[in-house]
C-alpha cells in the first residue's frame, strides 16, 4: 500500500512539474520570425491574387520597392505584424483599355503564432485597374 501511495505521489509531482519545466509547451515565436513569416504570407497572397486575375497580363511583387514588416503587438495570442508589400502589374480590360500600374502597395496585419499565420486586417488591398 505504501509503494502505491508513493507511486501516485511521484506521478502527481511529475504531472504538476511538467508545466513548470516546459514539458509539452512550445516556445513563443520571435519577433524576427514573425516578421519573416508575415512577409512570406503576404508575398504569396499578393502573387496568387495577381496570377488569378484574368485582366492582368504580367505582374511583379516586391520588385520595385522594399517590402516592410513591423511588429505592432506582441502578446500571449501571438505576434501581430503589419506588412506593406509593393506590387506592379500590366493589364488589359474587357473594354479595350490597357496599361500598367506601378508603385502600388498592400497593407495587411497578420497574427503569427508557432503554428499559424492569420490575416487579421486588410487596410490596403490590390487595386483593380479595370473596375
Amino acid at each position: 500500500m505504501t509503494s502505491q501511495i508513493g507511486s501516485l505521489i511521484g506521478i502527481s509531482l511529475l504531472i504538476a512539474c511538467a508545466g513548470c519545466a516546459g514539458i509539452g509547451s512550445t516556445d513563443p515565436v520571435t519577433d524576427e520570425e514573425a516578421r519573416e513569416r508575415a512577409l512570406s504570407a503576404e508575398k504569396a497572397r499578393v502573387t496568387q491574387t495577381l496570377e488569378n486575375a484574368s485582366y492582368i497580363t504580367s505582374s511583379s511583387v516586391s520588385t520595385y520597392g522594399e517590402p516592410d514588416a513591423v511588429v505592432v503587438n506582441d502578446n500571449n495570442s501571438g505576434v501581430n505584424v503589419r506588412v506593406n508589400m509593393p506590387y506592379s502589374y500590366e493589364y488589359s480590360c474587357d473594354g479595350g483599355s490597357s496599361g500598367a500600374v506601378d508603385g502600388l502597395e498592400t497593407t495587411v496585419v497578420y497574427q503569427v503564432t508557432n503554428s499559424n499565420v492569420t490575416t487579421m486586417i486588410i487596410k490596403g488591398d490590390i487595386r483593380n485597374a479595370c473596375a
